[in-house]
């Protein structure tokens, strides 16, 4: 007993000399008998996703630290997954089911997590996270090899998604899959610092379609025949798409070109039968190989499927293009922002069925290097809800936009409807709104205002025939440019533009007239013939000029109401013959020195409202079909 307590006093009193009174002993022995083993407070959770995102798990747990952690997948450990929580690479749809529970462990024991499952996944709704490859959103990052990574995961039914940031390219991005979806979340801005495009879909990234070999047609075929026949094979099979194209009267004969395209369109193949091609829907011009030089090419490689949604293309002022679809078809592009680009912001050529809605462009244009917003070659096209604003100026030290912006232009393209489309040139020097071979289209509630140069509001070219526009507003283009300009609110301009119809029109404010069938075309044929007014106000804006000129064969104005002031509220020139001019009203006080001049042959009309002013139209009844 005596040497226990000898031996006790004796620690005692060595503990005292090393450590004093503060009781680190105790505290030393009292920790050691405490430790604890770890114990989970908050299990993972199962996470659902889609191919192409990523899933984050994470644990809670408390116990004597350190804590360590291994987290495993269907049982086996994932290399330097050792932290509280743990975020997998892009899924794909082997993940879909896995099991994932995590190991938290320390000195004194472990504890495994319950097990935590991926679902969701299909196939089928594959979403490509472009964060997920590694691109930032932070405006600054140079996201291109990210983004370009992530376009080439894609697979037919996936979705490119770009979450909100901005974007950094510093090279053109390009897709070549069909039937995928790119969606910017509403809230994503691609911004493209390069000097080309910013993004480009189909045609292996040209913003040029490619076509195989132009074959002659045999024969002549008529407007709105449903079939064609080639002097040998397109290569063609339903389903397919082909491109009509032929020349047409100009200076340089009539298998040239205008300058500013060719006549023509693309139809969707319904069925082959030897050399023979018919179409789904019907050919919107007569196709004629003997005078015209009409051929037919198989559209290569043509993509569908595609829809674009909810994004921003900003060319950063260095980019020529935007956004361009190039031999797309049967798709959709919706939310699009499209910007600062030195040509076109948008441009789709060689499509059939595409649709685009609720476009804004801005910052965009020129006369060298395409209108801000370009249709070229193309087959029932639809548009519902585009606003062209704040195009380029005349920047004569650019090679781009050196004659200033061309705001919207429709080229060689046939069967489309386009709806709510607005072009505010104001500041542009260039033209507004051109249709070059543009057949068989309806534009509804067209507004086309503020352009500066005598350039026009809607220009009619080469061609642009049977197209009906309805409810257009066109306003101050060229005001106050003088007259004599040939400037026109609407201008038809000479060059066998046809059968076409304005149907409750407003213009007014333009520069020099405001409604012009010209025959001041190139070769001076006057051909603009059996075009129709129908309704509407036009109001003019000098005392010098008419307020509706006509130099062209078969024109039908009815139920027009005409105001000054105006030299004349309709003239019809000599080369008017055949003129119909049915029930128009002639506003009195307005300005207006005289009503109707007619210097035409066969020019007749009855039921028209004078209100004292002069006409010297042949009173006779007329009307449509007019010789």
């Amino acid at each position: 007993m005596n040497v226990r307590l000898g031996l006790v006093l004796l620690v005692l009193l060595l503990a005292i000399a090393n450590f004093g009174c503060s009781g680190r002993v105790a505290a030393t022995l009292t920790a050691n008998a405490a430790s604890v083993a770890p114990s989970i407070t908050t299990q993972p959770t199962s996470q659902t996703v889609a191919v192409g995102q990523t899933a984050s798990f994470s644990v809670s747990a408390t116990g004597t630290a350190p804590l360590s952690y291994q987290w495993n997948k269907n049982g086996t450990a994932i290399s330097g997954a050792t932290s509280s929580s743990y975020t997998t690479p892009a899924t794909t749809s082997s993940d879909n089911g896995a099991q994932f529970t995590v190991v938290v462990s320390n000195t004194a024991g472990s504890v495994t997590s319950n097990a935590a499952t991926l679902m969701g996944i299909d196939a089928t709704t594959t979403t490509i996270n472009v964060t997920a490859y590694g691109a930032s959103g932070n405006g600054s990052t140079d996201d291109t090899s990210a983004i370009n990574n992530a376009i080439a995961a894609l697979t037919g039914g996936a979705t490119l998604l770009f979450p909100c940031g901005t974007y950094l390219a510093t090279g053109q991005l390009t897709i070549n899959v069909s039937n995928v979806t790119v969606d910017g979340s509403g809230c994503a801005i691609i911004r493209n610092t390069a000097s080309g495009n910013v993004m480009v879909i189909g045609a292996a990234g040209n913003v040029s379609p490619d076509y195989g070999p132009a074959v002659a047609l045999s024969v002549t075929v008529n407007e709105l025949d449903a079939s064609f026949t080639t002097v040998s094979g397109l290569g063609v099979s339903s389903g397919d798409y082909v491109r009509l194209r032929q020349g047409g009267k100009d200076p340089y004969g009539d298998t040239s070109c205008d300058p500013s395209g060719c006549r023509g369109e693309l139809v969707k193949v319904a069925s082959v039968s030897g050399n023979m091609v018919t179409v789904t829907t019907a050919l919107h011009d007569t196709y004629n190989p003997s005078l015209n030089a009409a051929t037919a090419q198989k559209l290569l490689n043509p993509l569908t499927g595609i829809s674009v949604k909810n994004i921003t293309f900003d060319g950063s002022g260095s980019n020529v293009y935007g956004f361009s679809l190039s031999g797309v078809s049967e798709s959709t592009v919706t939310g699009v922002t499209s910007k600062n680009v030195q040509g076109a912001a948008i441009l789709d050529e060689g499509g059939f069925n595409v649709a685009w809605s609720n476009i804004t462009v801005t910052g965009a244009g020129s006369a060298q290097c395409g209108d801000a917003v370009w249709f070229q070659n193309l087959g029932n096209l639809s548009v519902n809800g585009l606003s062209v604003s704040n195009e380029n100026p005349g920047a004569h030290t650019n090679s781009c936009i050196a004659n200033g912006a061309f705001g919207f232009g429709m080229v060689a393209s046939a069967n489309g409807t386009l709806t709510n489309v607005t072009v505010d040139a104001s500041g542009a020097y260039g033209r507004p709104f051109k249709t070059t071979s543009t057949r068989w289209t309806t534009f509804n509630s067209l507004t086309v205002k503020n352009g500066v140069q005598t350039y026009n509001g809607i220009s009619l070219e080469y061609y642009s025939s049977h197209n009906t526009y309805n409810d257009c507003v066109v306003t101050n283009n060229g005001a106050g440019t003088g007259t004599g300009t040939g400037n026109a609110g609407i201008n038809s301009f000479g060059n066998f533009n046809q059968y076409n119809t304005f149907k409750n029109c407003t213009v007014s404010g333009n520069g020099n007239v405001q409604f012009y069938i010209s025959g001041f075309d190139a070769l001076r044929l006057a051909q603009d013939s059996h075009n129709t007014v129908s309704g509407g106000t036009f109001t003019g804006s000098n005392s010098s000029e008419a307020v509706l000129l006509i130099e062209g064969d078969g024109t039908f104005i009815t139920g027009v109401t005409i105001s000054g002031p105006g030299a004349k509220g309709i003239y019809l020139d000599t080369q008017a013959s055949n003129a119909c001019v049915n029930n128009n009203a002639f506003m009195a006080g307005s300005g207006l020195s005289t009503a109707i001049s007619a210097n035409g042959s066969g020019d007749l009309g009855l039921g028209n409202i004078l209100n004292t002013l002069g006409s010297n139209l042949t009173l006779g009844v007329c009307g449509p079909p007019l010789p």
